[in-house]
């Protein structure tokens, strides 16, 4: 029978790697910004978001510079680890060992790189035994644009913002920890109705984490901001930056019952990362109506993400 697991055990194959946590932040925020890296996987507190007991982890470890992130998890009672992230800053040779490592963890050939920036995707697709495909679009916008919403690029968002700013009894504030229970109740009535409307929960296992780390991390890490209508929340969003300059969008829900909030809380997500002269606000998942949101805001570029798996060895009778 296979045994119950409760977190990794740091041996055989895992030896070396360590826990990600709290203490890892600025070496890899370092390690980050020395890699260029654009991709919304990078963003410190969505990799913490993988800490599920007994069920994942991210692992890390440095090599020859390299900043390394394995995803350990358990699926149908069996421990398989994957590469998560390239070596940032990029190393073809510290890739390989990493991969190595994987296989000898998993005892196949399985391993994947599961988020590869579009600038290393070139690199790494030269790697004979890895297939590299594209995976998903994320949407890239600037802030500096909606200082002013004049023009007719940006009606549509001007239209409904209005529409939430003329309304009694509107409120925006920090999130703090007392916002919490409030922000849990918002978040299962919008993940119920996502569920009728779409099927699944919609990331809710992740912006659920995302409110209990928001307590831990400084606001540097990690800033959040609730919307009240007549005292009651009605909205709240997340983010922070990956690293200098680049910003990412990482949760917000809202009460789509009120009509132009889902805009106006987009609007004031970019507006408080403003320091970001780019924000990421990752992909569409494929919904149309998230998509017509996003392109309502003119991005100003996308971006490309990438992922590898392994040709299993020909091997000859």
């Amino acid at each position: 029978m296979p045994r119950t697991m409760v977190s990794p055990e740091l041996t055989g194959a895992l030896a070396g790697l360590k826990v990600l946590d709290l203490d890892d932040r600025e070496r890899y925020r370092r390690a980050v910004e020395a890699g260029s890296q654009m991709g919304f996987g990078y963003f410190f507190p969505y990799l913490l978001t993988h800490h599920r007991t007994g069920r994942s982890a991210v692992l890390v470890t440095e090599d020859s510079g390299s900043f390394c992130v394995f995803r350990w998890e358990v699926r149908d009672s069996k421990e398989r680890l994957d590469l998560y992230l390239p070596p940032i800053p990029s190393n073809l040779t510290v890739l390989e060992r990493c991969l190595e490592r994987a296989n000898e963890f998993n005892q196949d050939y399985s391993a994947r790189v599961v988020r590869i920036d579009a600038k290393d995707a070139e690199a790494i697709s030269a790697i004979p035994w890895l297939v590299v495909r594209q995976r998903r679009l994320q949407y890239l916008f600037s802030p500096a644009t909606y200082e002013d919403l004049a023009g007719r690029k940006l009606r549509t968002v001007r239209r409904n913002v209005v529409l939430i700013e003329q309304l009694p009894g509107i409120q925006v504030e920090p999130y703090s920890r007392r916002h919490a229970t409030a922000c849990l109740d918002l978040l299962a009535r919008w993940s119920r109705a996502h569920a009728e409307a779409h099927g699944g929960q919609g990331g809710a296992g992740v912006t659920k984490r995302t409110i209990e780390l928001s307590s831990e991390l400084p606001e540097s890490e990690l800033r959040g901001e609730v919307i009240l209508h007549d005292g009651a929340l009605v909205g709240f969003a997340f983010g922070g930056e990956i690293r200098p300059g680049l910003g990412c969008s990482f949760e917000r829900k809202c009460d789509t019952h009120l009509r132009g909030l889902t805009w106006f809380q987009f609007l004031r997500l970019f507006l408080g990362l403003k320091d970001c002269a780019i924000v990421n606000d990752g992909s569409d998942a494929g919904r149309a109506g998230l998509r017509q949101l996003k392109e309502s805001f003119r991005p100003v570029g996308m971006h490309a993400e990438f992922r590898a798996k392994q040709r299993p060895p020909v091997r000859t009778p």
